[in-house]
């Protein structure tokens, strides 16, 4: 392949893949995000069916250039990254292909478009990020966030809201080697795997379209059910914007997880709580102490069997016991003995837009832009 080709295909390729074909002239360039794929690894597996190309990062060389990638390990070595048999004198190398690319993902294969980045950290670990177009991006989410077979109006608006989201985080991480992660704590991806047939033709009929306030890209936030009120979002990040002040939220109620119980063992509680620097001692009594205006738990005071008393603030429980054991911050605490039940609703922080929600919108008639209009009020529908 020639050099200049080669160098269009180190800036290019990602458009390639969607279409399978290798670029050979000029095209725009697309919005690119970055996602952690892997993080912390001691080794993975690639492999690509289709022409690739290994680039280094630092320099933009091409350090190999073959028809097919058979199954080869990936893992740091002293010198550099060694991918099968071949060790690559560099720190940060890029896998381009004009197929999509298949990574060992714990005990199974993912196929991922655009690029996969291969940065070796100091503590001879691996970090694979798969960089590509925000579209392609968006594909690779939403069948991971709500299911394909939902309303259509409602997975157009978890389109734009994912876009929106991921817009945003490219915004604010510029200097970081990647924008986002692909579990909960960004958005759940799992690249071209992860697509199906209805989700993709919701991300087309919105293709581009992301939601601003003032001008600038809105966090746009959502979570599962929002327990009949979503969140402000002041109350759990540095942020005070309008369209995520929180208000009652009619839709979500009645939908899966606006009700939820569950039970703890005192004892399990208060050791994990230790684990974090907290000292509870052996627990008698939780009261709840304070609430913000959703509702969700602000202030929690925890009583120990010899009278002391320790405040914990109640998202800092919630990050302590877990984001999927302790559904939300809307909830009740009974005691019971050594056990005491959480009587919850909603699933998730709250702010921004109730997935749950959009979808009894959209079982309402409600279309993909009343339904954002209801969950970020005051922000704008625009193209990116």
């Amino acid at each position: 392949m020639e050099p200049s080709l080669s160098r269009r295909l180190i800036l290019l390729a990602v458009l390639a893949c969607s279409s399978g074909l290798l670029i050979n002239k000029p095209q725009a360039a697309p919005e690119f995000v970055r996602i952690a794929i892997l993080k912390e690894a001691p080794e993975s597996v690639i492999e690509t069916r289709g022409r690739y190309q290994i680039v280094d990062l630092v320099t933009q060389q091409v350090l190999m250039d073959e028809r097919v990638l058979a199954p080869s390990k990936i893992r740091v070595h002293d010198t550099g990254i060694q991918i099968g048999r071949t060790i690559y004198p560099a720190r940060k190398l890029r896998i381009v292909s004009d197929k999509t690319v298949k990574l060992l993902m714990g005990e199974k294969y993912q196929r991922y478009r655009g690029f996969i980045d291969i940065i070796a950290k100091k503590n001879k670990k691996l970090l694979i990020v798969n960089t590509l177009d925000l579209e392609q991006y968006v594909r690779g989410v939403l069948a991971h966030e709500i299911k394909d077979r939902w309303p259509m109006q409602a997975m157009m608006a978890q389109a734009v809201a994912a876009r929106t989201y991921a817009l945003y985080q490219i915004k604010q991480s510029k200097k970081a080697d990647f924008d986002l992660t692909n579990d909960i704590y960004s958005q759940v991806y799992g690249g071209r795997s992860a697509e199906r047939y209805r989700t993709n033709i919701a991300v087309a009929r919105t293709e581009g379209q992301i939601l601003f306030y003032n001008n600038n890209v809105l966090p746009a936030y959502f979570h599962s059910n929002s327990g009949g009120h979503t969140e402000d979002v002041s109350q759990l990040w540095d942020q005070d914007l309008p369209p995520l002040k929180g208000h009652p939220d009619p839709y979500s109620e009645g939908a899966a997880n606006d009700h939820w119980k569950k039970n703890f063992r005192s004892k399990d509680v208060a050791e994990k709580l230790l684990g974090h620097g907290i000292d509870v001692g052996l627990i008698q009594e939780i009261n709840v102490l304070e609430r913000n205006n959703s509702g969700r738990v602000k202030m929690l005071e925890f009583v120990s069997r010899d009278g002391k008393k320790t405040l914990v603030e109640g998202k800092k429980f919630r990050e302590i016991i877990g984001p999927n054991e302790l559904k939300s911050n809307l909830y009740d605490i009974t005691m019971q003995g050594y056990y005491f039940d959480v009587l919850g609703k909603g699933w998730g922080h709250g702010v921004g837009m109730s997935q749950w929600g959009a979808y009894n919108m959209s079982r309402q008639h409600k279309n993909y832009r009343e339904i954002l209009e209801f969950y970020y009020p005051g922000a704008k529908l625009g193209k990116l």
